[in-house]
């Protein structure tokens, strides 16, 4: 099989997002001989073309070429069509400055294009979730439009073999390229790919309603183009459009979005709509990458996990990053010791006498690392991972123009979706959900903020807070927040964490293509203890984050909760024993985390494990 592929990139926005577009197709080359072409031009061609520069060193070292030229004529086509001229004349992968394309989409794209019979391809759009409700709203109706679901759409990358690149000959100067390209084949000669995908971001605000105007407009510039054949397009009649409504009637606030954002657009529409010099959307502060394959430090805080330890090193793979593992253990009694170090796996461990909480081990274990790496990923030791979910964290994480800090789906071993990795920020309303125990009642989850309005933990979108089973964090930000805070010994360290971060307008960013599995406690006494440290990190989040009154109503709550439930497991309500337990020894928890002395709790916890 042919595994060529040029790629061209027109250039005309912010660089800083064209840098992270091309470490996104540098990690993804992996047994492809690439030739890709970045055509600065624009307003900040300048900047484009140092920005493409800062990462030849890291191709030539991937043995990729990187090819940069610069073009005076403005737009996008003539971008193109000037790109066009440094290819190889092979299959060719044409890709917007500010997409990030997902693990496994470079090698889905060559394997798919080697037929001699001309062919357009293109992989899954996923839309990142954006801010706001119009632009929710338009984000959930507009993928399942007719003439878009399941077929090509080219929304910032498509791709042809030689013989379907020989269909036209230049990119006319309209703004719907992709559309005039997917003019020149037939429905039979398109063919959405299943691996892979790039990831979409959907103007905010009034951009987006500009940039809606500038498809509608570049939509009826190509209809009215005698040579395109009308079945090569997207349907538009009335009946289609009645099609959509009918299809969509359950979502019927995101409709009335779209619908509200789809008349504004053509109410608004001008004839400067279709301008070759396009002003985008106002330029955003990008944080800076390295320019280079992701460095990836991962931090493992282990405690008598002998049963899980192994399970977890084996899962941790990637192709996109360079990986490095240090491990923490602290005191633990069985062989989890032995069995870091007789595994196959370069790990670094360190042991302590006494158990140091996971805030602080996790603390030593990132200042370890030094300057040397780009992320930290904070895994559980009885966590899973899926073999691409690094990689989809990666991928997530590129696609925030922020500093973040990327979550994955967590899973239980049964198969189904674990929501608790989402949560809600600390609040009175979410300590009432708590003490009514609203989320084991179907008709009431609404009112748990925890829920997150029904969510069904799917996409790519922003999140309140996550936590930390598998965390992935970006170094710099890490650093400006300085770590965890150590008085968590155990629960609630992540939750600070993200609240922390909001403040410094980083995202948290949560992503279902990345999966895991977490295993957690079983037995009736790890529950116990667990449940002590959860209530414990809960008090110290309200005393450190909610106001003084609001902060010793929902301690107060909290604790209710706690008797409601004590009082079912008395009246046989519920069979267990465990609540009985807390609400006895409430002293423990109340109170929260001790800031001096972290380690008090464990000494704690062993006093009334030997009452008991």
């Amino acid at each position: 099989m042919n595994s060529t592929l040029d790629v061209v990139i027109p250039a005309g926005g912010d660089a800083g997002l064209l840098q992270r577009c091309l470490v996104a197709l540098l990690c993804d080359s992996v047994g492809v001989d690439l030739c890709v072409i970045v055509v600065a031009n624009g307003p900040a061609q300048s900047q484009n073309q140092a920005s493409a520069q800062s990462l030849l060193t890291a191709f030539e070292d991937e043995r990729q070429k990187l090819i940069i030229v610069t073009n005076p004529c403005p737009g996008k086509a003539a971008a193109l069509n000037r790109g066009d001229r440094e290819r190889r004349k092979g299959a060719v992968l044409y890709l917007d400055a500010d997409t990030i394309i997902l693990p496994g989409t470079v090698p889905a794209i060559v394997a798919s294009l080697a037929s001699e019979e001309p062919l357009l391809v293109a992989p899954p759009m996923v839309l990142v979730r954006p801010e706001g409700r119009l632009a929710r709203g338009f984000a959930s109706v507009w993928p399942g439009l007719s003439g878009m679901e399941n077929d090509v759409v080219g929304a910032g990358l498509y791709a042809t073999n030689a013989a379907g690149r020989s269909r036209w000959s230049e990119f006319p100067a309209i703004a719907a390229d992709d559309l005039f390209v997917r003019s020149r084949f037939a429905k039979s000669e398109r063919k959405l790919l299943t691996m892979g995908g790039f990831l979409f971001n959907l103007p905010r605000g009034s951009d987006l309603l500009r940039a809606k105007r500038r498809w509608d407009h570049g939509n009826r510039t190509l209809a009215q183009r005698h040579y395109v054949q009308p079945g090569n397009l997207p349907s538009r009649s009335v009946w289609h459009r009645l099609g959509d409504v009918v299809r969509h009637w359950r979502e019927s606030p995101a409709l009335a979005c779209f619908i509200l954002l789809a008349l504004a657009a053509w109410i608004t529409r001008d004839e400067k709509d279709g301008a070759v010099v396009w002003v985008g959307p106002k330029p955003q502060p990008i944080a800076a990458i390295a320019p280079r394959r992701p460095r990836v430090g991962i931090c493992i805080v282990t405690h008598n996990n002998d049963s899980e330890i192994e399970a977890c090193l084996a899962s941790l793979k990637s192709r996109w990053s360079d990986l490095s593992i240090r491990i923490e253990d602290n005191a633990s009694l069985d062989g989890t010791v032995d069995i870091v170090r007789g595994t196959e796996h370069r790990t670094n461990i360190r042991t302590n006498s006494i158990n140091r909480g996971f805030a602080a081990s996790v603390n030593r274990l990132a200042a370890d690392f030094g300057a040397e790496i780009d992320h930290l990923l904070l895994i559980n030791p009885d966590v899973e991972l899926a073999p691409d979910a690094i990689d989809q964290l990666i991928a997530a994480s590129l696609a925030s123009e922020n500093e973040a800090i990327v979550g994955g789906r967590m899973m239980r071993v049964d198969g189904s979706i674990d929501p608790s990795n989402c949560l809600a920020e600390p609040s009175l309303r979410q300590s009432i959900a708590f003490a009514l125990g609203l989320r084991r009642w179907p008709g009431c989850r609404w009112i748990d903020p925890d829920t997150l309005g029904g969510w069904h933990r799917t996409g790519i979108r922003a999140v309140p807070v996550l936590t930390g089973a598998a965390l992935l964090i970006n170094r710099v930000l890490w650093d400006r927040l300085g770590g965890f805070d150590e008085q968590y010994f155990l629960y609630g360290e992540d939750v600070d964490l993200c609240i922390r971060a909001k403040r410094l307008a980083s995202t948290t960013l949560f992503t279902a293509l990345a999966q895991y599995v977490h295993r957690g406690g079983t037995s009736s006494a790890s529950d116990f203890h667990r449940w002590i440290a959860i209530l414990r990190g809960k008090v110290s989040l309200y005393r450190q984050h909610l106001p003084s009154l609001r902060g010793r109503s929902a301690r107060w709550l909290l604790l209710g909760g706690v008797a409601l439930r004590s009082m079912a497991e008395t009246s046989g309500l519920a069979g267990t024993k465990m609540w009985r337990d807390l609400w006895r020894q409430r002293d423990l928890w109340l109170c929260g985390w001790p800031q001096p002395d972290g380690n008090q709790l464990a000494r704690e916890v062993r006093k009334t494990a030997r009452k008991r």
